[in-house]
Parts: structure tokens; sequence; C-alpha cells
């Protein structure tokens, strides 16, 4: 072999010579000793030299090759010089394929952590996971530019920040502003564009949660419009991106009133839940989407059906839930705040008590980032304000006050929501002022108040509320100025609502009473007074407003009107609130809360009747306490069958009774 010419290298039986004497020098442990490896590798090398073209030479030199290999990592200088640049590559190979299954390990491992937040200790877990995704980016098995898997760990790193930052208490605007960038980056960098559009657009949505910063929700919206324009609808994905980005278009008008946007979010939100299988764990999310479209149309409209429907979507939502502790606490807490604006708008008892009940479940299935525990602590206190100013229990005064300071506490100073919670707050303490006449409540409250109008910021529509609010608490307190301003706030408040706006009512009648306690101090009492009266009139007539809102406002226009001697007023105005008890008293709610309702306005009929007889009018002072009195009982008459039907369906007819009797 030493002349380099080859002779009998080419022997089909060398091969065979060489595997045995492999073989024989093996250890107990597999090793073979560096002599006998140089040995075979040289056979090897020096067969390829002497018939490179013929075949089998090929498989000659990979046998080389790998033995070289091997003999390099212990005695490098023993590798012959034309072999060395092969089996650096070969090397280099055998390193990246070791790196490869390093990475697709942590890949597979980042990708448990991420799943197991979902159903454990979402803190620990996501740590974990951002930690190993972390590691692919930027540590010991960093995938280098270029590599496809590369843009996968960007978007994913993106998402678990994300939901750090949503669901724990570790999560912070940081994770927050990174995620953004990271899902950015993967956009740019991958072709799945798809799934990395949605992630986008809901780290945009979330950065907006956290700032306010509009040009964040429009960026969201148009990134979700192209993620659910480049799949086709019978794709799963399409479900997803759908419902994500019918929530930003539900915030959306929640921040600017743009109709478009609602009856697409509707749309959107519907066709998502529907096309959702039962066993998908996303189910609860998509029912929950739609609830909160229904009820941000239902503000809109004001039309029973919708908050209603918005009712029922919450609890298919909570029933999907299942045991995804990640989800539980936000769609339950939904639910609660649903049954809340139930309560608010028809009085039903029960309701305010399961949304409490729920809130509670929410509060305590925890595993909430800051800005949603803030908002849940915020509506639940409310909650408890509603209660105690119904049925005056201490203990919820207590809660009230406690819950709305903590959510005003971990507000951030530009988080959206900031002046909702003072506002919260600040009714909070008016009850407390109203239970205790303690006047540090009261100055409490009024300080509140100027923090929630201060929050609200330039946008006159969305500060109408708090300046509002603001006004009635100034009126309460009557120190110096205090009624001067409070005349200008409600006044502002009014006029800066468009004339259909549902909450224009609200505001008109805090305006008139403010009014009212300001004419004691007016120059022209009678100015105010009318001024006052108008007010009433107006929000009474507003056929968007909430029932309970137009006929207290009718009531008090009936009295206003009496009080100034003009009796033919305070009739017309006390026919109106009596036709509106019939809406009012609506068999939505419990015959309990009906009953509780017209408790409320026991006057009123008697109230309209005594002005009629004092004009002269005593048929009509009939009519109107026998509507007054029979609201109950026109309702059961409704739901008896007609004596035709039990004379020829007796059957149908009994079970329409029992029908109605149980509905009753």
């Amino acid at each position: 072999m030493a002349d380099g010419r080859g002779d009998g290298l080419t022997g089909p039986d060398v091969p065979v010579l060489a595997e045995r004497l492999w073989t024989q020098a093996r250890d107990d442990d597999g090793g073979v000793p560096l002599e006998v490896a140089l040995t075979v590798a040289e056979l090897y090398w020096r067969r390829y030299q002497a018939s490179p073209g013929v075949e089998g030479g090929s498989e000659d030199l990979g046998h080389a090759v790998a033995l070289y290999t091997m003999i390099a990592e212990v005695a490098g200088d023993a590798v012959p010089e034309p072999m060395r640049p092969l089996v650096a590559q070969a090397a280099a190979q055998v390193a990246d394929g070791a790196s490869l299954d390093a990475a697709n390990a942590l890949l597979d491992e980042a990708a448990d952590r991420l799943e197991a937040a979902q159903t454990g200790d979402p803190a620990v877990h996501l740590d974990e996971a951002i930690a190993l995704y972390r590691n692919l980016l930027d540590g010991e098995h960093r995938l280098p530019e270029g590599d496809a898997r590369r843009p996968m760990v960007l978007s994913n790193l993106g998402m678990a920040l994300r939901m750090r930052a949503e669901r724990t208490e570790h999560g912070d605007r940081a994770d927050v502003e990174e995620s953004v960038r990271l899902t950015r980056e993967s956009l740019r960098q991958g072709d799945d564009r798809a799934a990395f559009l949605g992630n986008l657009m809901i780290s945009l949505g979330t950065r907006y949660a956290w700032t306010g910063d509009e040009d964040d929700l429009d960026e969201a919206v148009l990134v979700g419009e192209e993620a659910i324009s480049v799949i086709p609808p019978d794709d799963p994905r399409w479900a997803v991106h759908a419902s994500n980005l019918s929530g930003l278009l539900r915030i959306r008008f929640d921040d600017r009133g743009t109709r478009p946007d609602l009856d697409e979010a509707v749309r959107l939100s519907a066709a998502a839940a529907e096309a959702t299988p039962e066993q998908d764990p996303a189910r609860s999310l998509r029912w929950s989407n739609l609830s909160n479209a229904l009820a941000a149309r239902f503000d809109l409209r004001r039309h029973p059906d919708d908050l209603d429907a918005a009712v029922d979507a919450g609890r298919r939502a909570v029933l999907a839930v299942g045991s995804q502790p990640g989800l539980q606490a936000p769609v339950v807490a939904n639910l609660g705040n649903l049954l809340l604006t139930r309560f608010e708008h028809w009085g039903e008892t029960t309701d305010l008590d399961e949304a409490i009940r729920r809130g509670r479940d929410a509060l305590a299935a925890g595993r909430l980032g800051a800005p949603a525990q803030a908002s849940l602590r915020s509506n639940l206190g409310n909650a408890h304000r509603c209660r105690f100013d119904r049925v005056r229990d201490p203990q919820d005064l207590v809660l009230a006050l406690a819950m709305t300071r903590e959510a005003v506490e971990t507000t951030g100073e530009y988080e959206p929501q900031r002046a909702s919670r003072w506002s919260n707050h600040a009714l909070a303490l008016m009850s407390a002022y109203e239970h205790s006449r303690d006047p540090d409540h009261l100055d409490e409250a009024v300080e509140a108040g100027r923090a929630a109008v201060e929050a609200a910021g330039a946008d006159e529509n969305r500060g109408s509320k708090y300046l509002s609010n603001l006004a009635v608490l100034l009126a309460a307190r009557r120190g110096p100025g205090d009624l001067e301003e409070a005349v200008t706030a409600a006044t502002s408040a009014v006029t800066v609502l468009p004339s259909d706006d549902p909450a224009r009512a609200i505001r008109l009648f805090n305006l008139a009473g403010v009014l009212l306690d300001s004419a004691s101090c007016s120059e022209d009492r009678e100015a105010s007074r009318r001024a006052a009266f108008e007010s009433y009139r107006q929000a009474a007539e507003l056929v968007t407003a909430a029932t309970s809102v137009r006929l207290t406002a009718a009531r008090k226009a009936g009295d206003q009107a009496a009080e100034a001697g003009d009796r033919a007023l305070a009739l017309a105005s006390y026919t109106d609130a009596v036709a509106l008890l019939e809406r009012l008293v609506t068999r939505r709610i419990s015959r309990r809360s009906r009953e509780r309702q017209l408790t409320d306005h026991v006057q009123l009929a008697g109230d309209a009747a005594a002005t009629a007889l004092s004009l002269g009018a005593p048929d009509r002072a009939i009519a109107l306490l026998e509507r007054g009195r029979g609201v109950l009982w026109s309702q059961m008459l409704d739901l008896v069958p007609h004596p035709g039907l039990a004379a020829r369906h007796p059957d149908l007819a009994w079970r329409l009774a029992d029908t109605a009797s149980a509905l009753d």
C-alpha cells in the first residue's frame, strides 16, 4: 500500500476484511484502538483513491470521512491533509444535527409550558416558556438568522409575554411592548402570514388596553381584517381571528360610537361562536365575545332582547369553560357584568345577587393580569354598592369602598378605564356619605369625581358621564362655589351629547336635580324651576333611554308642574309616567321584583288621579287609578287562554294556563 498504486484494494473481499478487523478489535464498551481505526480509515481512503470514478467509490469515501471524523476528535494531526476539509465539513454537520435536535426539544418543551399555563399556574409556566424561547433566540441554542423556525419562536415568545401581562401579576407594560416588537418581527421574517397577523393583532390590542393609544387599536383592526382575508371561513383559524377582531371592533365602538364597527362585531362574533366545535377549548371565549358584542348593541338600541341574548351567550360561555382555570376568571366575570347591567335596567334582584356571586367566583379563580384584576374589583365593588343602596347591609358598603379603592390604586395612569374606576369609587363614597353623613366621605367623593373627569381627557362624549356625576356630588356638598360649578358641569354633560343619545336622559335628569338644588341660591328661582321641569320633560320623552329613567323623570316633571300650580301640565306628565309603569314592570323580571318596582312608585297613580279630580275629570281619575293598580292583574289576564280555545281544545288551553302560571 505504501507505493500508492493500490494493487488489490479494489477487490470485493477488502471491505469484508476491514469490517472483520474492526469487529475483532472492539472492546467490551465498543471502543476500537486508535491504531486499528487509522488502519481501517486509510484502507477506505486508499481504496477510494485507487478507483474514484467506479461504482462504490463514493461509499468508500463516505466510510473514510466518517472514520477520520471520529479520529479527528482525539488525533487531528493523524488525518491526511487532503481529507481535512471533508472531515471539518462532516464535523460541522454532526454539530448542526445535535443543535437541531436540542432546538426542537426546547421548542416542544416551550410549547408544553404555554399549554400548561392554561391549566396550571400561569406565572410559573409562562416564565419557563419565556426563558426557553429566549434561549432559542439569544442563548446557548440560538437559532441562526434565516432558520425557518425563528419566526415561530419570535411570535410565540411575543404571545407568552402578552399572556404574562394579561394573566399574572408578574407581567407589566414592558412585556406588552416587547410582545408587539417581537410579533412585528415574526411577521417580517415568516411565511405563515395568517398566524403571525393574528398574534400581532392581539398584541396591539393588549397594548391599547394598557396605554389607550388609539393608533394601536386602529392598527390592530386593520391587521385583524387582513388576517381573516387570507384564510377561508372553513379553516379553524378563521374563527380564532374573527372572534379576536370582533372584540377589537366592539372596543372601538365603545370608544368612538361607530355603528358599523358594532354591527360587524356582532356578525363576526356570532359566526365564530357557532363555528367553534363543542370540544374546542376556545369555545368559551367565543361565546363570551358574542355576549359582549350583544351587550354593546343593547347599550345603543336599548332593545331588551339584545341584553337577554347577551346574558344567554354569557351563560353558554361559562358552561363551555369547563376546567380551564386560565379562562374561568374572565369568562365568569363577564357574565357577572352582564347580570349587573340587566339589574340596573330592570331591577331584577336575582340578577344582582348572581352578579355579585359570579364576581366573587372570578376573583377567587385568580389568574388575571393587572388591568383585568382592577376591572373586576371595580365592577364587583359597584355591584355591592347597588345592593347596599337597595337592602342597606353595611357589609356591602364596606366591600364597595374597599374594592373600588383597590381598583383605582392598581390602575395605570394611562389606562382607558381609569376614569370609570374613579367614578365607581366616587359613587361608593357618596353612598357612604348618605349612610353616615360624614362630610369627609363627601369631600373625598368630590375629589374622586374630579379625578374621573380628568382621566376622561379631552373626549367630550366620554367625559359627559363623569361631568354629570361630579355635578351631583358638588350639588350635594353645597360648599362655596359648588352649586355654580355643578350647574355648569351638568349643563356641559348634556350639551356635548347628540339629541338622540340614550345617555342624554340620565344627564338631563341629573341636570334637573342640580338646577333645583341651586334654585335656593338663584336670583330667579322660578327660572331655575322651569328649566328643571323642561329637563325632566325632555328626559321622559327620550324613547331610547332606560324606562326607569324616563318614568322617574316624567313623575318629577309632574311634581314640578303641580308645585308651580299648572295642574294640566302636571296631569299630562303623571299620565305619561303611569303609562311607563307597564314597560318598567315587565315579565322579564320575577314577580317579587315587579312588586318591589311598583312599591317604589306606589303614590304615582294616586297623585295622577288626585290631579285629574282637581281638574274636574273623575272618569280620567278612575282610569288612571285602575291602570296604576292593575299592572300585574293585566299581565295575568294577558296570559289567560281565550274562552273559544278552551271550548275547542281544552287540553291545549289547560297547558297554556299552566305555562302562564309558571311564567308568572
